[in-house]
């Protein structure tokens, strides 16, 4: 009796393990894994037909500001590692020697706004970067 206890339970996880693995969505999974590196997160960035938004990697503790600029005020963190962004803007020259920023939903923020981040903390290539209209981003 013990035996079929032991068994059906060992199936039970099987199968709960298997599942979770087919119906957990990629993005999902990747958000929770290890860190990924800079080239793999760029590798995963895309627009997605779906929703039309840009899915990519990106540094954490992400500060996100009111406007496209780094004297804008701090609104919001982007804590996570995979994140969505719904446009783009021009603004101020950052760290990545260009002046794009996307705007994405901070995982905290302090009037439950949209923020700006600016490209160098977002794992887009520079080709991406110079112009994400031509690859499907809408312009904010």
């Amino acid at each position: 009796m013990i035996g079929k206890h032991v068994t059906a339970a060992a199936a039970s996880i099987t199968l709960t393990t298997a599942l979770a693995g087919v119906l957990v969505a990629p993005s999902a999974r990747a958000a929770t894994s290890a860190p990924a590196t800079t080239t793999s997160a760029a590798a995963e960035c895309g627009v997605r037909a779906h929703d039309g938004r840009l899915w990519c990697g990106n540094s954490g503790s992400a500060p996100t500001r009111v406007e496209p600029f780094h004297e804008s005020p701090i609104t919001g963190l982007l804590q996570s590692t995979f994140s969505y962004f719904t446009c783009w803007s021009p603004g101020g020259l950052h760290g990545g020697g260009n002046t794009t920023w996307y705007r994405t939903v901070p995982d905290w923020s302090s009037d439950g706004r949209e923020g700006y981040v600016p490209a160098d903390w977002v794992f887009t290539p520079s080709w991406f970067d110079a112009d994400p209209s031509k690859y499907g981003l809408r312009r904010c």
